[in-house]
């Protein structure tokens, strides 16, 4: 055979096998489907809202105000946020840090945290005319307020948790101490609360429970694939896989380092990236750590409807924001009421998010509800093995998603226990979570 015969049967035979893959690769089916990547993929917004500055989501979990053997809070829990935003216009002076010299019972209100914040992030929330900038390294999750009659002044105090340092500071306008001393006289927007003191620490119950709404709301799903493009680098190297049957709202989005499932009839996310890089760098600063998660939330309008700080745990480089509403928090059995974000060095680790948007109420309903005295009677009576663990114990409400994007918020005691809540009085639920309609 001829050398140049040869070479054109190699040629043509070069030619079919390149035609065989090109054809091959045409029809190839991968695991996963392709995601539609329309849209354009620089708009990294999920249509939620920014928070920005810390004094957005850092509010207390309850103002109790001491008159004598006496304990007051407010009937709404929304004017306790109004009270501490309105004392964070108020302008500080002498602010100083010291070794801990403090009395609880010499002071008239007492203000409570959900978790413990650094004290560096006093200058966020509080104007101080002596400072800017807190030198120190430890913790608090109570202020407490003493009205000077004699001088009609505020002293204004912030122990640390461990009790071996205190940081203190003043308020010198009358107009400030006159706004306390005329709600101690009329009571107005005030409710008794009753002191429970068995548990782990003090801890404050509204004595009446009164008008307390079960409310049915609409719920609106934010898309999956507006994350996708939030917080994956590239779009066109992700892909999309099913698991097991479809359309019970159980998928995932991958690409070749990171992972986004969307679980619970397509109402949570959970993103994971194992690669996120260790810098070595160890636990970040608190102040940082917070600031970091609020920004990355807000890099893509993340933010729907209320929430606030509550867990900042710098051993993992974790935060978590719980849902409030009408000043209430809110709990679900599946973190659908919870933002968490963790780092590992320069990236994000885990983002585990609800996909879900409060919308228009459609519904009320009276409901009764276990007074603080029901709810003290019942630890007692019941619960005498667990008693002295009880961390907290609040009213919230319980969030229970409907398949049909409506949602139930049910107003229920809940203690905590080593951290985790659990509900009280359970002879009294009403089997509707993740099930029904309105």
């Amino acid at each position: 055979m001829k050398l140049e015969t040869f070479k054109s049967i190699l040629l043509v035979l070069l030619i079919g096998l390149s035609l065989l893959l090109t054809f091959g690769l045409w029809n190839y089916q991968s695991e996963f489907e392709e995601l539609d990547d329309k849209e354009n993929v620089s708009d990294t917004s999920v249509g939620g809202k920014k928070m920005e500055a810390e004094s957005n989501v850092i509010l207390p979990s309850s103002i109790i105000f001491h008159a004598g053997q006496q304990h007051l809070g407010y009937k709404d829990p929304q004017k306790q946020q109004q009270l501490f935003e309105d004392m964070q216009t108020w302008v500080y002076t002498n602010f100083s840090i010291k070794d801990a010299n403090w009395d609880a019972d010499a002071f008239d209100i007492e203000i409570r945290f959900p978790d413990a914040l650094p004290i560096q992030i006093v200058t966020s929330l509080f104007q101080f005319t002596n400072t800017d900038k807190v030198d120190a390294n430890w913790s608090f999750d109570h202020i407490y307020l003493r009205l000077k009659e004699d001088t009609s002044t505020i002293t204004v105090l912030f122990p640390s948790v461990d009790g071996r340092r205190q940081a203190t500071a003043s308020v010198s306008n009358s107009a400030n101490y006159n706004q306390f001393k005329q709600l101690f006289a009329s009571r107005e927007d005030l409710t008794e609360f009753l002191l429970f003191n068995k548990g782990e620490r003090d801890i404050f119950i509204p004595s009446k429970t009164k008008d307390l709404k079960k409310r049915s709301l609409i719920v609106n799903k934010i898309p999956s694939d507006r994350f996708v493009r939030a917080l994956f680098p590239n779009t066109t190297r992700v892909n999309r896989s099913d698991e097991g049957e479809r359309g019970i709202g159980e998928f995932y989005f991958a690409d070749s380092e990171r992972e986004m499932r969307i679980q619970h009839h397509e109402t949570k996310l959970e993103y994971y990236y194992p690669y996120a890089t260790d810098n070595d760098a160890g636990q970040n600063d608190p102040v940082e750590l917070i600031d970091r998660s609020i920004s990355t939330i807000d890099s893509h309008d993340g933010w729907f409807g209320n929430y606030q700080l509550y867990n900042l745990d710098t051993s993992s480089n974790r935060v978590i924001y719980r849902m409030s509403y009408n000043g209430y928090p809110v709990y679900n059995e599946y973190g659908l009421s919870l933002m968490e974000v963790q780092y590992q060095g320069l990236d994000i680790y885990r983002y585990n998010r609800s996909l879900l948007k409060l919308s228009n109420e459609v519904r009320t309903e009276d409901i009764d509800v276990p007074s603080g005295a029901d709810v003290i009677r019942y630890v007692n009576d019941e619960l005498t093995d667990e008693v002295d663990q009880i961390q907290d114990i609040q009213l919230m409400y319980d969030f229970q998603y409907q398949t049909d994007n409506s949602v139930i918020l049910n107003p229920v005691w809940f203690m905590q226990i080593n951290g985790t809540w659990k509900k009280l009085f359970p002879d009294l639920e009403t089997p509707t979570s993740q099930q029904g309609g309105v």
